[in-house]
This record gives C-alpha cells, sequence and structure tokens, in this order.
C-alpha cells in the first residue's frame, strides 16, 4: 500500500476518534432530606443546573436522584455538592448509592 494511503488512512482514523462523542454516565444518589414533593423538585433542578447534566430524576418517594452526565464536564463530586447547595425547606445531603 503506498505511503501517501497508509498516511491518509491514518488521519481518517484520527479524525474519527476525536470527533466521538464521549459517553455519558449516569448515578444514583441516595438523597436525604427530602420531606416532600416541592423538596424532590428543588433537587432536581439543582442537579439540572451543573454543567455536564444531560437528565436528572428525583423521586420523593425513593430517596433518590438518577444522574445521567458527561463525565468530561463534571464529576460526581461536583453533583453531591450541588445537592449539599441547594436551597430549599431542608437540609440535603447525597451519597452514592451502592
Amino acid at each position: 500500500m503506498p505511503r501517501i494511503m497508509v498516511l491518509s488512512l491514518l488521519a481518517l482514523v484520527t479524525v474519527a476518534l476525536v470527533a466521538a462523542p464521549a459517553k455519558d454516565a449516569t448515578v444514583t444518589l441516595t438523597v436525604t432530606g427530602l420531606h416532600c414533593e416541592p423538596c424532590a423538585d428543588t433537587v432536581q433542578e439543582a442537579l439540572q443546573k451543573v454543567k455536564g447534566v444531560k437528565e436528572a430524576k428525583v423521586s420523593y418517594d425513593d430517596k433518590e436522584a438518577v444522574v445521567k452526565y458527561d463525565p468530561g464536564a463534571c464529576k460526581v463530586d461536583d453533583l453531591l455538592k450541588a445537592v449539599r447547595e441547594a436551597k430549599g425547606m431542608s437540609k440535603y445531603d447525597a451519597t452514592v448509592k451502592k
């Protein structure tokens, strides 16, 4: 195979790898301090404001949050911090559900 074809092929593979979108991650958090549905809404809104969060769903009944996020844009610690700093009727906390 001529050298130019090999170099062209390598360039195309490199561009494809660089242009590939980052894979989203999902984490489930156990949330404490949820005393009512509006509390769950407050925590959900706080999570949705974190840069890199694609989707956040907080369940009052289950006392947990399921968050889909871009690990290249935010970390789990950012999500935990958002829960702890959410301003609502209660003081909230979160841990990663095992």
